[in-house]
């Protein structure tokens, strides 16, 4: 090491509590200090500030001694699980909450426009279901299921019949017999189905 404690430093950092021994060029910090330090640090706290606290100046040990004590020990003392706080885990909860009220809500108004065509197709609504599953991260299929009027094992009995159909059209290729899913036999959308 380039710098050398003197006797008169090494009597100071002895008398510290956050040092467990120290010698001309080494300090052995405690156990504890190292566990108070890192949970500081890892609160945001600089690590200058942190040592400084406990009388161990960097003009003393130097700053450099302090990124590599800090730096060692990060790898060695993980951080303590903190649990989120009441305050902050129902903010998290309610905006989860709200977002997919806001995406039922839109999925509402689009409604509404349909039905005000009078054009509300079963099928419609399904795929404004599979919008909202998509757009959403915490989606509710029984809440959406509910507010379109349409139940839940429909929408799974109508996704499993899409992907047939997107199955069967890439098997006949483009142009083939069951290249649109929601078209009749004369590709027009078939009226006699119930689901639409």
């Amino acid at each position: 090491m380039s710098c050398a404690f003197t006797p008169e430093e090494q009597a100071y950092l002895a008398s510290l509590p956050a040092v467990q021994s120290v010698s001309e060029s080494t300090i052995t910090y405690a156990p504890e200090f190292r566990a108070t330090c890192m949970d500081r640090y890892y609160a945001g706290e600089s690590p200058t500030e942190i040592f400084r606290s406990e009388g161990l100046d960097p003009a003393l040990i130097g700053g450099k001694r302090i990124e590599r004590c800090v730096s060692r020990w990060r790898h060695s003392i993980p951080p303590r699980d903190t649990p989120t706080p009441p305050a902050k885990r129902d903010l998290l909860v309610e905006n989860r909450m709200l977002r997919s009220q806001v995406a039922a809500l839109e999925g509402l108004v689009e409604l509404a426009h349909a039905r005000e065509n009078r054009a509300v197709r079963k099928a419609r609504r399904f795929e404004l279901i599979e919008e909202l599953r998509e757009r959403v991260d915490d989606f509710s299929l029984a809440a959406a299921c509910g507010v379109l009027g349409v139940s839940e094992g429909g929408y799974y009995h109508w996704r499993a019949q899409r992907a047939a159909w997107a199955d069967a059209a890439r098997q006949d290729g483009p142009g083939g017999a069951h290249g649109d899913p929601d078209a009749g036999p004369d590709g027009a959308p078939d009226a006699s189905d119930p689901r639409k």
